[in-house]
């Protein structure tokens, strides 16, 4: 990081000031860059003190501008006012929310004024007293801890009121604090032990925010950094120590996988394929533990039929690595594909209770199979049931009570390359599901129903009252490469989301769910927005599109998000591969959105790490992996290099409520911003399929599965997949590869982007 050491200093100081923090390599470079363009570090401070970060109170962002105020100015002047000066108050900024201030404008506007109102004033003196000697406190505490009695920081906090009725800012007064601690002499013998304190603190927040380019999305896991550091400088050692383990001791590590933090699943005979696709099964047992499901379409039995593994969730006594040759039908079983070369399980997914018994079903795609014509290809659902299930089921065995088959009488369709339950996308309170068929430039939605299911489904029956048909607009698209569903407009109903991937820059369309009225045909051409709409990719050639996926909620906003991965993005079409997670809303879609104009407050871009690598080939939600009631996501790079050629990765982004950039690199993912995992060996293809596992365990933690097609499983090249188990990350870095977090935060404001982190601690 290059930044003035003069100016790193002044930085680290007025961090630990102000939020009692180690600031990370990210907030530091926000903070020095209004500082680099002119401004003032006092003018600096006195935005940071409006910040809703520093006032210490956040709001509910669907307030109304009168409950908004009345909450606020409740927080700002309690008993300090007048009930008549509250009402005015209240008034005023309602009137400017009125006029489009939003509440962070509102806190820094009414702040600031207030801290300029003399003690003096009949109206508003005794709340501007009130508030200047509650900042003021707050930053005597910060800086002193317990190193000097209750008596000296009421002296200090007197001193600085006494320099604002003399006509200082609180931020000059703040900035002028801080230079009389830096220069105090350490035997001081009232205000050494606080020089002492504060010299220990900037030196561990220095190692830690630049020596380490450590970085975080939160100034509370930070401000752990200095928990224990005293006046003694022994405990500068230990403190760094500390840091050095936070960043060297890997947490996630594929080779690390003991059963307890994940495990791996072994393919069952070479050139499997075990992996080439992955998903959670849902709970298909109803035992109360998430179910997963794992593709091996290449399986040699009867010539590439294929085979599909489903391996039963539990509360603990996993083995590190589970060989799927193992399943027995008490901890899972396997599905045989019906002929030679149908590669059964090329792809899989949950379909969710697609036939309303309380039970979650399976949904396996077979693309290549030549019955009745050339690549028509077959896809099967596979009910869920309580109990009795075997060791192996044959596909072929499906009945219509136990489960059913679709097909089409065309060649060359490549039915069922992409599956996906697609919840309730027709308002009947049972989940339906989708299938793409990208040869053929269609896919199909086929609604649920609780009874009456066929031995086979032809989907040229399907007529909108049992499902209907979505033709791609462009020859040649690829339409439904990828395909999938979540309720994007939040009214409850879910919605489509399909991925066409070739010529030009690629296309995913959004189409919204409704409670009846699907046409046997639906017109992609009359996305206008309200009924859905298209999503184009950013530059020619990128392939958006060629994988898509519900998000879930990454903002907390209450509307799923859609993730669409774009393989060969990049500079100068190098195949860094690029994902972007485009945020949902309740109304206000054009028709068409292009992703390069994402900006962090509708979406973001998750940017390959290096040539090649086509981050992107893979996506999908994970679950909530870390357990902070944000949806995460994953993006896999099956072509990336770093532990060998096509060692391949696969990278989680953690959700949050707010902070996101435009773009974020997944080379520098921060310790608490998400992880990277590498791939063990070269050709392994490790992130060739992604996918929230589900809670497979039980534990509240969503879990991550992640396909390795090529690895040497069970056997060579057998293909494997890993099961890493979710977990909290509030106060641990996640990988080794962790360095600075590439989030672009030098244009924005330093009091806009601290008022968004994590603005509800309660500490400051």
């Amino acid at each position: 990081m290059a930044l003035p050491a003069q100016q790193q200093t002044v930085m680290l100081q007025l961090t630990q000031a102000m939020f009692n923090a180690a600031p990370g390599a990210i907030h530091l470079e926000a903070l020095i860059s209004p500082v680099e363009a002119g401004q003032t570090v006092a003018d600096l401070v006195q935005s940071l003190m409006g910040s809703t970060l520093f006032f210490g109170k956040s709001y509910e962002t669907d307030l109304t501008p009168e409950a908004f105020a009345d909450a606020f100015i409740h927080d700002f002047a309690d008993d300090n006012a007048t009930m008549e000066s509250k009402a005015l108050a209240i008034d005023y900024i309602a009137g400017k929310m009125a006029a489009g201030a939003t509440q962070g404008e509102i806190i820094a506007d009414v702040t600031c004024i207030l801290s300029a109102i003399p003690a003096s004033d009949p109206v508003w003196g005794t709340a501007a007293l009130a508030y200047n000697t509650a900042n003021a406190a707050k930053i005597i505490d910060n800086l002193t801890g317990d190193t000097v009695s209750a008596g000296d920081k009421s002296s200090a906090v007197d001193y600085i009121l006494a320099q604002m009725a003399a006509g200082q800012t609180f931020g000059a007064t703040v900035v002028a604090l801080i230079n009389v601690l830096d220069g105090m002499d350490h035997a001081d013998s009232t205000w050494g032990h606080a020089a002492a304190l504060f010299d220990n603190c900037i030196e561990v927040s220095r190692y830690y925010s630049i020596e380490k380019a450590g970085t975080a999305t939160d100034l509370a896991t930070l401000r752990q950094i200095l928990t224990g550091i005293t006046p003694d400088v022994a405990t500068v050692a230990t403190a760094k120590a500390a840091v050095d383990k936070l960043f060297d001791d890997p947490v996630i590590d594929l080779a690390q996988l003991n059963g307890e933090n994940g495990f791996r699943l072994d393919g069952a005979i070479g050139s499997d394929d075990t992996g080439e696709s992955v998903g959670s099964a849902g709970d298909i047992n109803d035992d109360g533990f998430d179910d997963l499901i794992v593709g091996a379409p290449h399986n040699f039995d009867d010539f590439y039929s294929g085979a599909s593994f489903v391996v039963f969730g539990k509360a603990s006594g996993f083995d590190a690595a589970i060989s799927l040759s193992s399943l027995n039908g008490a901890n899972g079983f396997r599905l045989n594909g019906v002929a030679g070369g149908d590669a059964a399980g090329n792809a899989v997914s949950s379909a969710g209770d697609i036939n309303g018994d309380g039970f979650d079903d399976l949904l396996i795609g077979a693309p290549i199979s030549d019955v009745p014509k050339n690549d028509t290809g077959y896809t099967y659902v596979v009910f869920g049931k309580s109990s009795g299930f075997s060791a192996t089921m044959e596909l072929s065995s499906l009945n219509g009570s136990n489960g059913f088959r679709m097909h089409l009488d065309k060649a060359d369709q490549l039915l069922g390359w992409s599956v996906s339950g697609a919840g309730d996308i027709n308002g009947d309170h049972v989940d339906d599901l989708i299938i793409g068929a990208p040869i053929g430039e269609r896919s199909y939605v086929v609604f649920g129903k609780t009874s009456g299911f066929d031995a086979e489904l032809d989907l040229a029956s399907l007529d909108g009252s049992n499902g209907f048909l979505m033709n791609g607009l462009e020859d040649g698209a690829q339409f439904g490469n990828g395909v999938s569903a979540g309720d994007i407009n939040g009214d409850g109903i879910n919605d489509l989301i399909v991925g066409s991937y070739y010529g030009g820059s690629g296309t995913s369309y959004v189409v919204f769910g409704k409670a009846s009225g699907f046409d046997a045909i639906l017109d992609l051409s009359g996305l206008d927005g309200n009924n859905g709409f298209s999503v184009e990719g950013a530059a020619e050639g990128d392939e958006a599109g060629y994988s898509v996926g519900n998000a879930g909620d990454v903002n907390g906003d209450g509307f799923d998000d859609v993730i669409i991965g774009a393989r060969s993005a990049g500079i100068d079409g190098k195949a860094s591969g690029a994902a972007y997670v485009v945020f949902g809303k309740a109304d206000g879609f054009e028709a068409t959105l292009n992703l390069s104009s994402l900006n962090g407050a509708n979406g973001f871009r998750l940017a390959g790490a290096a040539e090649g690598d086509q981050a992107g080939r893979s996506v999908s939600s994970a679950g909530d992996f870390n357990g902070d009631g944000f949806a995460d996501v994953l993006a896999g790079a099956a072509s990336a290099d770093a532990n060998g050629v096509d060692s391949g990765a696969a990278y989680a982004v953690f959700g949050k409520a707010s902070g996101f950039s435009a773009s974020l690199d997944l080379s520098n993912l921060s310790s608490t911003g998400g992880f990277a995992l590498s791939g063990l060996a070269a050709g392994n293809s490790f992130g060739k399929s992604v996918s929230s596992a589900g809670d497979l365990n039980n534990d509240g933690f969503d879990d991550l599965i992640i396909g390795a097609s090529s690895a040497n499983g069970g056997a060579f090249n057998s293909g494997a997949a890993y099961v890493i188990f979710g977990r909290s990350f509030t106060s641990a870095a996640v990988a080794k590869t962790v360095a600075t977090d590439s989030l672009d935060g030098a244009s924005q404001d330093a009091a806009v982007l601290l008022a968004g982190i994590n603005a509800a601690m309660d500490w400051i």
